[in-house]
């Protein structure tokens, strides 16, 4: 597993650089009302362009690259499911076609969705479930291409959520972990990450 880094990153103009370094198996929260946090996820991900600045994932520079080679999964606000697919299409949308991810994308799959407690609603569409429900989707979905790091916008809390927990299922074995950046102003969902950076002001704010 390797980690996540920006280096001077600008996602909106007139805002002050971020410099966020979120290590392999840990869990940082980027601190900021929910148009700035979106707007970041959106630029770390690859589906903005920054206004200046860098993204890095482990030693790879992928500002320029597009989402699906980032290597990067992404839990957008809301979790933005495909309202005509059902759970399980949901889910196995989200499997990146590459080599690496096929040989075992069916048994990973069946894996989170253990995990993740889905087995009942993989026949439903999303206007059937509950907003936890959707958000355990949409993370099945993120991590269903074997991402280096995950990136979670959560503006608030969910009732029966809650990520640190749901991040400890999905690790896998003899690994450190996933580099999990969390954006987000609520302080119930800000209570899980330790370490935390101010997007107001771009600078750290501590343990």
């Amino acid at each position: 597993m390797v980690t996540l880094r920006t280096h001077q990153l600008v996602a909106v103009p007139d805002l002050p650089p971020l410099d966020i370094d979120v290590p392999a198996g840990a869990m940082v929260a980027l601190v900021a009302p929910p148009w700035l946090g979106t707007a970041v996820a959106r630029v770390v991900v690859g589906l903005a362009a920054p206004v200046a600045g860098r993204v890095l994932v482990g030693d790879r520079d992928v500002t320029d690259l597009p989402p699906l080679r980032r290597r990067t999964g992404y839990v957008p606000a809301g979790g933005a499911l495909l309202p005509h697919l059902t759970v399980a299409r949901n889910i196995t949308y989200g499997q990146c076609r590459q080599q690496r991810v096929r040989e075992v994308a069916d048994d990973w799959a069946r894996a989170l969705i253990q995990r993740l407690e889905l087995a009942p609603a993989l026949g439903l569409r999303p206007h059937l479930l509950s907003d936890a429900q959707r958000f355990r989707v949409a993370l099945a979905r993120a991590m269903a291409c074997l991402p280096e790091v995950l990136v979670v916008d959560l503006p608030a809390a969910l009732d029966g959520i809650h990520l640190a927990e749901l991040i400890d299922r999905l690790a896998l074995p003899k690994t450190p972990g996933l580099a999990v950046l969390l954006c987000s102003a609520d302080d119930v969902v800000l209570a899980e990450a330790p370490r935390r950076f101010r997007g107001e002001v771009g600078g750290e704010v501590g343990p």
